[in-house]
């Protein structure tokens, strides 16, 4: 019997080490890809989400994304950033958080049965599973990385089931889930496929983030040993049949507006568009930019409902901008307009337009400056360089206290 995970830690040095190298191996794995997974890796991811109280599916989406799950060359190449082996670790981090997964006594960075519980040695002490986006984020800092990770996870799910033993967001293990009825209200706790039929074998029709707002139309069905609903996806006008497990009751108590809080997504998209600069991409870069084409003008909505705390100008910096003071300490800060429409004071919808997108202040072309922060404190945005974002959908984080 292998130790259990206690007493499989090193004795773990001062935290806060930058973690991972982005990985420049030739047989990284694309983002649209359902890699198998060989069968000695399988075991040992789940024994390893088993042992570590966290979906398995995720450390599994590392693995493909790293390494394809150690097929490449001689299993331990070093990648041009330096990190090594199947879950791609910089040295130092290695040194910091490798695990004796035999029970050898040694922590060898290119046997995988080390560098997988090492994996979710690094993933728990950056808050996974109760925060799979930040522990994913510090183990390599990009949102495309984390979206692809978490697509590859809910492939695995689908693929293999269940991922056991996740907490959090994640919607796996522990706890008991209430059975849901026609009408209720209900959004995914992770990335999760909605299929033509109950099945994993039936056509997925759209894959659904966090935040997500569907309604119960028909179920429950048994397939493939999931339980099913049918559910109508209302900002998409989609119809499908997704897994019980990864399915939570939304906070329907305001009814959509007011100053009680918001049915719905956290936040949604402020614009139409695409992102053309991530959160982080870039120092001291706390935002995510938007662009549409250069299209002056383009509409830009509220985030949240909230009350317009500031409606300010900045030569420098932000050029003509808003900010939106909303519950539990947050604000949304919308920068480079070309007009305004509201005025300080007042309150607005989500969903409302404040003004249009422009090249005020220190701005290089027409864009959007999108800020969400928390007591002052800016908090991350998720979404990869081109992606495509509608107004008014979904931003795929939880934030906490909303």
């Amino acid at each position: 019997m292998l130790p259990t995970r206690r007493r499989l830690l090193r004795t773990v040095g001062t935290g806060g080490l930058t973690a991972f190298g982005t990985t420049a191996l030739t047989g990284s794995a694309s983002a649209h890809e359902a890699l198998e997974i060989p069968s000695d890796y399988l075991e040992q991811y789940r024994e390893t989400g088993a042992n570590w109280g966290m979906d398995w599916t995720y450390l599994a989406g590392i693995g493909a994304v790293e390494t394809q799950h150690g097929q490449y060359e001689d299993g331990c190449e070093t990648s041009s950033a330096g990190a090594r082996g199947p879950m791609q670790f910089m040295p130092s981090t290695w040194e910091a958080y490798g695990v004796d997964g035999t029970g050898d006594g040694t922590t060898d960075i290119c046997d995988f049965r080390d560098a997988i519980p090492s994996a979710a040695n690094y993933l728990e002490a950056n808050g996974a599973p109760e925060n799979w986006d930040d522990a994913l984020y510090a183990y390599n800092p990009r949102w495309s990385y984390v979206e692809h990770v978490t697509e590859h996870a809910a492939r695995y799910r689908d693929q293999y089931g269940s991922g056991d033993g996740g907490g959090g967001d994640t919607g796996g293990g522990g706890g008991e889930r209430a059975e849901f009825g026609d009408g209720d209200r209900i959004t995914p706790t992770t990335s999760l496929n909605t299929r033509h039929r109950p099945g994993t074998e039936s056509d997925v029709l759209a894959t659904m983030q966090p935040g997500s707002a569907g309604e119960i139309v028909n179920g429950p069905e048994s397939a493939d040993g999931y339980t099913w609903w049918g559910v109508h996806w209302l900002e998409n006008d989609l119809w499908g049949w997704s897994v019980e497990r990864y399915l939570t009751a939304a906070d329907d108590s305001d009814g959509g507006g007011g100053s009680g809080g918001t049915q719905g997504p956290d936040f949604t998209w402020p614009i139409d568009g695409y992102i053309t600069s991530p959160y982080g991409d870039r120092s001291g870069h706390l935002a995510v930019d938007f662009g549409n084409d250069r299209i002056v003008g383009t509409p830009v909505y509220a985030a949240r409902d909230g009350v317009v705390d500031v409606v300010g100008y900045e030569a420098t910096g932000c050029g003509n901008y808003v900010k939106l003071g909303h519950d539990s300490g947050y604000q949304t800060m919308y920068c480079h307009l070309n007009s305004v429409r509201v005025s300080e004071g007042r309150r607005v919808s989500r969903g409302e337009q404040l003004g249009g997108m422009g090249d005020t202040g220190r701005s290089t072309a027409p864009h959007l400056h999108f800020t969400i922060e928390r007591n002052r404190s800016h908090l991350p945005i998720p979404g990869g360089d081109g992606r495509t974002v509608n107004a008014g959908e979904a931003i795929p984080r939880d934030y906490d206290g909303i």
